[in-house]
């Protein structure tokens, strides 16, 4: 299923809403809009046996080497991975669904570090991290749209 997934960071920003993979250098960031030039803002999510899900961005300027979303639990950056197995165990999250309605997504990776366990757009200035926890970081809030 191809996806967007929109940050509801408690900071209004409209220039940082929806989880853009840059697949040219590998970065992700907040995007202001699922339209051109942000196509790294569409996502297919892959559900495997065990429930987990990965995140294969679909942005058009395909690198090999800048595809899976990734969460690197030791020192709770995000960026694109080129594979889902070892050593990029970050690639695997749990959706997890929220009381509010929203879902977060908690990294799976293999390396655990309390610190950086949930995925976390700051929509104040349009980073994206691994958070501690989902109460205290609005970031870690998201929605899920189908497309």
């Amino acid at each position: 299923m191809i996806v967007t997934l929109k940050c509801l960071g408690t900071i209004s920003n409209p220039d940082h809403l929806y989880l853009d993979g840059r697949t040219e250098d590998g970065s992700v960031e907040l995007a202001p809009n699922t339209e051109p030039p942000y196509t790294g803002t569409r996502w297919l999510a892959i559900v495997g046996n065990d429930g987990d899900v990965v995140l294969k961005c679909l942005g058009d300027k395909v690198n090999p080497d800048h595809v899976f979303l990734d969460g690197r639990t030791q020192d709770g950056s995000v960026g694109l991975a080129p594979g889902t197995d070892s050593p990029y165990s970050g690639t695997h999250w749990k959706l997890i669904g929220l009381s509010d309605g929203s879902f977060c997504l908690k990294c799976l990776g293999d390396i655990v570090n309390p610190d950086h366990v949930y995925l976390d757009g700051v929509t104040g200035d349009g980073t994206v991290k691994l958070s501690p926890n989902t109460g205290s970081f609005s970031g870690t809030h998201w929605s899920i749209t189908s497309v």
